[in-house]
């Protein structure tokens, strides 16, 4: 599963006008099915769970609201009982801890057109900062300051703010050897998740070129299954959610994700549509269906070809 709260748990996108161009010149899958799932998976406190008549979290809510957002579809205009995923959100403020959090749902408030300062309780991207060590990092760990970037873009701060470009020079430290990164900090092992995480922030700062993310680039490249998939960490087994990451961190790199393929295998969107179920939710692998609103919602990110920040249908 992917990694961070955010990951498996990720006017204002990444690099904009390089990923509007890359995502112009691909073919883009039908999403229509995947959108009517998740659809009919809302509450009726319009938010939602982890599968199909599970309680609602803003964990779940959270990713669908960026899926949604992603493929084009207003998350607002979905209504049950007469709640959005909105309303949900701001239900469930109360049950946000650790940066985590704050930092996913800074991002779905972004893709809802919503201002982080809506949210009740007091603002979100305030409290993230007090996450923010001597050191530019958000609690000395990989995972969490590249997610602190993305939100932090998502709530307008511009790429060359000096607190994302200390969260960014610090990030850039902790790339392995490999060309990777782990959750932690340098040294601790590379995954896919991660490294996708980190370059898309890096990007999202500003960054859009150099030995950092030209490295990144070759890691994600290599650890393609032959089976176009991804796994978490490289000889694993492919999943849907460590592949959706892989697409969105290789996007923010430039790279045309169509024709990304392993010893003639197909393409990581290939792979991804090869686990789209009849009713439209995309299974976590070819032999587990766990948390199918988390991994459609995730997947649709991936398969519109929308890396992070997820920009709002319709600001409010």
């Amino acid at each position: 599963m992917a990694t961070l709260l955010l990951s498996g748990s990720r006017a204002g996108g990444v690099s904009d006008s390089r990923a509007a161009s890359v995502i112009g010149s691909q073919s883009r899958l039908d999403i229509g099915r995947e959108v009517g799932f998740l659809g009919a998976a809302q509450n009726p406190d319009g938010g939602f769970g982890g599968a199909r008549g599970q309680s609602s979290s803003e964990l779940y809510s959270g990713w669908v609201a960026m899926g949604l957002a992603a493929a084009g579809r207003d998350p607002l205009s979905l209504r049950r009982g007469g709640h959005t995923v909105l309303d949900s959100l701001r239900a469930e403020a109360s049950s946000l801890h650790g940066a985590g959090d704050l930092e996913r749902t800074i991002l779905a408030l972004h893709a809802c057109g919503a201002s982080p300062g809506s949210l009740p309780g007091g603002d979100p991207v305030g409290k993230l900062l007090r996450f923010r060590g001597a050191d530019a990092s958000f609690g000395h760990l990989t995972n969490l300051t590249a997610f602190a970037i993305l939100a932090l873009r998502a709530a307008g701060y511009p790429p060359g703010s000096p607190v994302l470009h200390g969260a960014a020079r610090w990030l850039a430290r902790q790339q392995d050897s490999d060309g990777g990164f782990g959750f932690g900090t340098r040294g601790g092992g590379s995954d896919v998740d991660d490294t996708a995480a980190a370059a898309q922030a890096i990007a999202a700062a500003g960054v859009h070129s150099g030995p950092t993310l030209a490295r990144a680039g070759e890691f994600l490249i290599h650890a393609q299954n032959r089976d176009g998939g991804y796994p978490q960490q490289p000889g694993g087994s492919s999943n849907a959610q460590s592949t959706s990451w892989a697409i969105q961190g290789l996007l923010a790199l430039g790279r045309n994700v169509s024709i990304v393929t392993r010893e003639g295998s197909r393409s990581p969107l290939g792979y991804l549509h090869s686990l789209i179920a009849p009713d439209g939710s995309v299974r976590y692998s070819r032999t587990g269906a766990q948390t199918p609103v988390w991994v459609t919602a995730q997947a649709l990110t991936a398969l519109a070809q929308r890396p992070l920040p997820i920009a709002p249908v319709r600001p409010r």
